[in-house]
């Protein structure tokens, strides 16, 4: 272990008494870590990363399952954190890298994680995915990087650039953020605020039943269709804007966009031009 990488975790068991490093610089094309933690009800798992993708799945025990593969490991530093003594309430997963374009480590780190956790996600120019969770809240962050999140419950703020968002098959809060990108939105909205912004894309949004949801959106330069028709929808020049409500209408769902179309319970989720 070089000197740097000494010192790194020197500071870090001095700081934090409870932690458990991983600690890998590695010569090697590819390395992989695996770690197993146990957490408490309801905790908070904390993803940091720089070319970094990110992968969660739902596992059906109290622990976390960690997956770490690093590609060019030898400009990799990585490090696992708990914060409290097992089972932890609060656990961070860092992986930082060196170098440069082929040098970068484009880490892929995989998570199964219980249910009913909180989840922050952190990364730079990788995608970030999540199938068949259950999570209470999830803030996924990237940059130039796609999101989607399948099959999955809870609440999530999903925030990327000049990538697509893919939200299917979800019962909770949304709110989605990209730019240059279409969003596919396709689920059950009941309850709270809700919101979808995109520039230069498409915003497609199948509402699923139980639904109980006001739906407002506004668009230039771009059609604007709800049931495959235009009711609730007024055109004033190139701006558009939709009023629909399914059900009571309890909870909102504001959609902003332009240049794009958007599309309200379309016959078909592949609206956008030139897809199929």
């Amino acid at each position: 272990m070089n000197f740097r990488l000494k010192t790194l975790v020197i500071i870090l068991i001095v700081a934090f008494a409870t932690m458990a490093p991983v600690c890998v610089l590695s010569g090697g094309e590819s390395t992989t870590t695996t770690s197993t933690i146990t957490l408490a009800p309801g905790a908070l798992i904390e993803v940091i990363g720089e070319y970094a993708e990110v992968r969660v799945h739902r596992v059906s025990s109290n622990t976390l399952d960690l997956k770490a593969t690093f590609h060019n490991g030898e400009f990799v530093d990585f490090y696992s954190q708990n914060l409290t003594l097992e089972p932890s309430n609060h656990f961070v997963i860092s992986a930082k890298t060196g170098g440069s374009g082929s040098k970068s480590a484009n880490s892929i780190i995989e998570l199964g994680i219980p249910a009913g956790m909180q989840l922050y996600v952190r990364t730079t120019n990788r995608p970030i995915s999540i199938d068949s969770a259950s999570l209470t809240t999830a803030s996924l962050t990237t940059t130039d990087g796609k999101i989607s999140v399948t099959n999955s419950s809870g609440d999530y703020d999903l925030s990327t650039t000049n990538s697509e968002v893919i939200v299917q098959s979800v019962d909770g809060n949304v709110n989605i953020t990209t730019t240059n990108a279409h969003v596919w939105f396709d689920g059950m909205i009941d309850a709270g605020g809700n919101s979808i912004s995109t520039t230069n894309g498409d915003v497609a949004v199948r509402l699923r039943n139980g639904s109980d949801v006001t739906v407002s959106g506004e668009t230039h330069n771009g059609e604007v269709t709800v049931n495959g028709g235009s009711d609730g929808v007024a055109k004033d020049g190139d701006t558009a804007t939709l009023e629909h409500r399914i059900e009571n209408g309890a909870a909102t769902l504001n959609i902003t966009n332009g240049p794009g179309a958007i599309h309200i319970n379309p016959e078909t989720i592949a609206v956008f031009d030139g897809d199929s």
